[in-house]
């Protein structure tokens, strides 16, 4: 039966009227009304007393007596940024965050990350309460996120956060793998009493012909805290956020280079069909639809005058829909009998995540402070395709596939300890704190339903596409899915001990020394170290710096993760098609051991870091850092074709060892290596001023800036001579590490609060970015530098009830569109509007929201 082309819009919006009726039973249960309201934000800053940190440090500190740069968002921080996830809004917020660009891989339409000081977003180590976060089960093929599977931070419920630390410091001998870049602490509400609602509306103010629907969707959050017994609180969060597609993809051109681009094959008189003149949109390519249902709580409880049991969890249910590349009538991958006008398949992800920690923590064990508690995280996600097909398998092919499930499981135990001592030597104690952690590891690819990889032997007959009888590719078309011969489960475990010394050797001088030690079951031992050191030189001016050295373990979905996608390719000499496989191996796959693949060897890093904290006025505070990071053995995905001229010696290669048939076919393999030396140095700078201006408020002024500079310094050779098509890293890797993120990112912001009224203006400038071609410099995608402008505006009433109206580059400001000689060479065929993905901020333009909320 013919099939439509394109699905409807809208596949969550009934879902909306439910969630309204929950939250609002869950607001009107009955509770008491504290006395004064949570989170209105519209407070003066200059009576609130000065932030207190709890990351980088193993006891409380003030956050300008800190040894190393650390920003501080607030719960109103986060809000006034109007986005929905934590991820979107930390990028709004500091400039040293940035959303991951380049093209991300068909996983990546539907998972989105991000990254601290350029760096691989592996390299960021994720908190909640202090307590490691797991990371997702997906791992990422293309742009900037290549080689990664990091944390998500979607799936963290945004109404749960009270504030967040960002330490922008190597860390890993304090908190262990992935601590590179820093260490992003997410610290949940925590208050007993009161509680919020809000219900928000959102979307972007432009799109691309009829397909995308703006991105419109919203948010419904719910928080309340409850007292419990004496000193004990519950503190519970439900979340709901939806969002419609968004589309920037122009229309399929008439004519590519002088030659008709045709989507539909020609008629028996050689003419070209009718339809060619009709609605040429066709392609959907923007953010993607989703859904997600969160709740999280955050509980603790005394149980005697020294000890407290605590516990908090989060659960986070996610679907999202994005579209694939369009195959016209007249492509290879479609039966015209079934899709007539062609199809447009739609990549689907389904997430189960949650963490669950639970401890007790006391004092005045024998002097010691101590901490013991176990934390489990899970991440499932399973991959899906859509409104596509089996070629393989004929007209009866189905449409709906499963293509694999992945899911990935931490369990974590760790006691820590810490106290002062009088060592009689110096006049201040010696703060000495010490832990020893164990933490299993497992990672399971499940394959996908037999119809997503089988070869159902179904035989394209002559026609317009292909000339001679043909054998139809095999698997679903638009992404790749998972056999049960690449399905597996692995686990690992390590166990690690540290400790950290911190000694004031006058009133002013303060040294800080970390060590750790961890034993991982898979590849062996590593050890991490780090000294900082503090030197408050006036009351205005303090000096500080750290070195240290840290790791990335590989993570086990670098290692194992496998699929399988298939498409066309050319054979040179006689412009026959010929079926090309390629696999996405783990590093133990005979082919890719063939080709050069070993087990993987941890990443490691030296980091250095000065800088100096200025105070001179009472309400202004300015901090400048200077910071070089080397990475050794980062990871890299490559990916080894046998097809073409090129691919000849890998063919021979994978033909000689019998890993692959001699069939005709091309095959070829990507896998992760330990693939260079990288090299980064930057400047953060962070500034802060209170403004009262009487009777006509206050303003708070701050200003932010990232400045950051990447090299490769060395490239490891390949293990294995493949050719000359093929090299250790090509052209458009090392631009993804080199030239993909904005060299200097600046952001300006100021915040004026007048009785109930709050607004905030936020002045972004990222300098220029750039994709690199693998074909040479005249395709390769630049995108110049921009300034944007952010805007919130809230007002909130006696009665507690809030409204805010604003939006993010409200200018609407995008990119600007490719060159003829980039856009040949871009992966989708269209006219301009045709954006670079290199653009840091998106191609979607403006985006506007309005939210009310009600405190109580």
């Amino acid at each position: 039966m013919p099939k439509p082309a394109f699905q409807p819009a809208s596949r969550f919006r009934s879902r909306w009227h439910g969630a309204v009726a929950a939250i609002c039973a869950l607001s009107s249960a009955p509770h008491a009304l504290a006395a004064r309201s949570q989170g209105a934000g519209n407070a003066d800053p200059a009576a609130s007393t000065e932030a207190v940190i709890v990351t980088g440090t193993r006891t409380s500190v003030h956050a300008s007596k800190s040894m190393a740069p650390i920003a501080i968002f607030t719960a109103a921080d986060l809000r006034r940024t109007g986005q929905t996830s934590l991820r979107n809004a930390l990028v709004a917020l500091d400039p040293s965050v940035n959303n991951t660009p380049g093209y991300p891989g068909q996983l990546g339409f539907t998972t989105k990350t991000m990254s601290l000081r350029g760096l691989p977003a592996n390299e960021t180590l994720v908190l909640v309460n202090g307590k490691r976060r797991h990371t997702m089960s997906s791992v990422f093929y293309g742009g900037a996120m290549q080689g990664q599977s990091p944390v998500d931070l979607d799936l963290i419920p945004f109404e749960a956060v009270d504030h967040i630390e960002i330490l922008k410091d190597g860390a890993a001998a304090q908190y262990g793998s992935d601590a590179i870049a820093g260490v992003i602490n997410i610290i949940l509400k925590s208050t007993d009493h009161g509680g919020t609602a809000e219900l928000g509306y959102n979307q972007y103010g432009w799109t691309v012909g009829p397909l995308g629907d703006y991105g419109r969707g919203g948010n419904l959050n719910y928080n309340q805290g409850f007292r419990i017994g004496n000193g004990g609180f519950l503190n519970v969060t439900a979340e709901f956020t939806g969002n419609q597609a968004t589309n920037n993809a122009g229309y399929a051109p008439r004519t590519q280079g002088g030659k008709p681009v045709l989507l539909y094959p020609l008629l028996p008189n050689g003419q070209q069909d009718p339809r060619e003149n009709g609605d040429r949109y066709r392609q959907i390519s923007g953010q993607p639809e989703n859904e997600r249902q969160s709740i999280a709580y955050n509980l603790e409880l005394p149980l005697s005058g020294s000890t407290r049991f605590y516990s908090f969890a989060t659960y986070s249910h996610r679907t999202i829909a994005a579209s694939a590349w369009y195959r016209p009538s007249n492509s290879q991958q479609n039966i015209m009998s079934v899709y007539p006008d062609g199809y447009l398949p739609t990549d689907t992800t389904e997430d189960h995540d949650f963490q669950f920690t639970s401890g007790f923590r006391g004092r005045n064990v024998l002097g010691w402070f101590w901490d013991a508690s176990v934390n489990y995280g899970r991440d499932s996600s399973s991959i899906g395709i859509e409104n596509t097909l089996n070629n393989s398998l004929g007209p009866s092919s189905p449409h709906n596939f499963h293509l694999q499930t992945l899911t990935n499981s931490e369990l974590t135990a760790d006691f820590d300890i810490h106290r002062a001592f009088r060592t009689g030597l110096l006049r201040e104690p010696l703060q000495v704190a010490a832990g020893v952690e164990y933490r299993y590891n497992a990672y399971d690819v499940a394959a996908g339903d037999d119809a997503s990889w089988q070869d159902g032997g179904y035989v394209f007959p002559p026609s317009y596409v292909f000339p001679t009888a043909s054998p139809a590719l095999p698997g679903a078309s638009g992404l790749g899915a998972t056999s049960p011969a690449q399905a597996s489960l692995h686990s690992r475990m390590n166990g690690a001990f540290y400790l950290d010394l911190t000694q004031k050797i006058t009133k002013d001088l303060t040294v800080a020394l970390s060590g750790r030690d961890e034993q991982y079951s898979d590849f062996g031992n590593t050890l991490s170290g780090k000294a900082s050191v503090r030197y408050q030189v006036t009351p205005w001016l303090a000096l500080r710096g750290s070195a240290s050295n840290g790791f990335h373990a590989p993570t086990l979905q670098q290692e194992y993760f496998q699929s399988t996608a298939l498409y066309y390719s050319i054979l040179p000499s006689t412009n026959q098609l010929v079926q090309s496989y390629t696999n996405y191996a783990s590093v133990d796959n005979a082919g890719a051991r063939v080709l050069g693949a070993t087990p993987l060897k941890p990443e490691t890093s030296h980091n250095f870091s000065v800088g100096f904290v200025l105070t001179p006025l009472r309400r202004m505070d300015i901090s400048v850092d200077a910071y070089r990071i080397d990475i050794f053995n980062q990871i890299v995905p490559i990916s080894v074709a046998g097809s073409g001229v090129a691919g000849a010696r890998v063919l021979q290669l994978l033909h000689d060892a019998g890993v692959v048939p001699n069939d005709g076919r091309y095959y070829g393999f990507t896998y992760e290596r330990n693939a260079a030396h990288t090299r980064t140095m930057g400047l953060d700078v962070q500034a802060h001023y209170l403004t009262d201006f009487g009777r006509a408020g206050n303003v708070t002024w701050g200003v932010m800036m990232n400045q950051q500079q990447h090299q490769i310094a060395r490239v490891n050779p390949l293990n294995v001579n493949l050719g000359p098509g093929i090299t250790a890293l090509f052209r458009s890797q090392i631009g993804n590490i080199t030239t993909l993120y904005p060299r200097n990112t600046l952001r300006l912001t100021a915040t004026w609060r007048k009785d109930a009224w709050a607004t905030t203006l936020r002045v972004s400038r990222y300098s220029q970015t750039k994709l690199l071609n693998d074909r040479g410099p005249a395709y390769d995608e630049t995108v110049a530098p921009a300034w944007l402008v952010d805007l919130d505006v809230t007002y909130t009433f006696p009665n507690r009830i809030r409204l805010s109206v604003g939006g993010n580059n409200i200018f609407n400001h995008r990119p600007q569109t490719l060159s003829p000689l980039a856009q040949s060479a871009a992966s989708l065929l269209q006219v301009n509007p045709n954006y670079s993905s290199a653009s840091i901020y998106g191609a979607e333009g403006g985006y506007y929201y309005g939210k009310i909320a009600w405190s109580w």
